[in-house]
């Protein structure tokens, strides 16, 4: 998945459509003219680097964003500087920011008549750092994927995103049960649709969606921490492998076995007997022969 023109489309998709806001101009007081949109989104690419990105669009009716005339936007007390996206939509953001766990990102939005609102997130306990993917596999077999230890939330939730170069597209939700496991299993019946028999990479990603707090004064918006950890799988068309024991015939498999040793040690036994006591005879036979034969000579 390295074509450069579908990321540059993608980006374009993605902010191309929003343009800098008529309300750019005029100094704004009212919050419900303003819908905030804060997303702090932390990625782990399929490389290993990792990169935090904030992006703050202060959005109008029609999803413009606003470049505040007179007021601006901190975190935690810091102020927040203005960049441009495609289309020349503003947004604020600051630089080097890091994702700690259980962290609070306090935001406040200041106005022309110096009036304050707040919106706030709050960071899980656990960041998602572990993602355990095969970096090849075979599309006849299932593909088994894991994580470490997560626990979903009432502002938390966690996905499962399966993604290829033609735009298939497909998101697993996981529920607190499936997160317990500590992993899941990938039929290779959606594999095959993924691919569409063609060989390739595709994506897999686990998404970590966690929701925050707007001003009820503002005309609703959004706050959240999203964190991706991308995997890359190749896929191989050959032969399904053998039959794997798992858990619930590893047991029977060994105990079957143990008894048929035992088995066969039993039998062994009872011919190691018989053939050691007619060993024991013959060799009794000839001491005897032989000493009898000895003392006939001596006579």
């Amino acid at each position: 998945m390295n074509n450069p023109t579908a990321l540059l489309f993608a980006s374009i998709l993605l902010f191309g459509c929003k343009e800098n806001s008529a309300l750019s101009d005029v100094e704004l007081s009212d919050p419900k003219l303003i819908s905030p949109e804060i997303t702090i989104t932390k990625t782990i690419n399929k490389r290993g680097r990792e990169q935090t990105d904030l992006v703050v669009f202060l959005n109008d009716k029609n999803n413009n964003s606003i470049d505040l005339l007179k007021g601006g936007v901190k975190l935690n007390n810091e102020a927040l500087g203005i960049q441009t996206e495609w289309g020349g939509a503003p947004y604020y953001t600051l630089n080097n920011l890091k994702l700690n766990a259980n962290a609070n990102y306090n935001f406040v939005v200041a106005l022309a008549n110096d009036n304050n609102y707040k919106c706030s997130v709050t960071s899980p306990g656990g960041l998602i750092n572990s993602f355990s993917v095969p970096e090849y596999h075979n599309i006849n077999n299932d593909l088994n994927v894991s994580w470490g230890k997560l626990n979903s939330s009432a502002y938390t939730s966690y996905s499962l995103e399966i993604t290829n170069e033609d735009t298939f597209s497909k998101e697993i939700n996981l529920s607190q049960s499936i997160l317990n496991n500590g992993g899941f299993v990938i039929s290779s019946r959606l594999l095959k649709q993924l691919s569409e028999g063609q060989r390739g990479d595709f994506i897999i990603t686990l998404k970590a969606s966690t929701k925050g707090k707007v001003d009820h004064r503002f005309d609703g918006g959004s706050i959240k921490i999203i964190q991706l950890i991308h995997r890359q799988v190749t896929l191989d068309f050959g032969e399904a492998d053998g039959p794997i024991f798992n858990d619930e015939n590893i047991e029977p498999y060994q105990n079957k076995k143990e008894q048929n040793r035992k088995k066969e040690t039993g039998d062994f036994g009872w011919l190691k007997f018989i053939l050691t006591g007619a060993g024991g005879l013959l060799f009794g036979f000839l001491l005897f022969y032989f000493m009898n034969n000895r003392k006939n000579k001596n006579q």
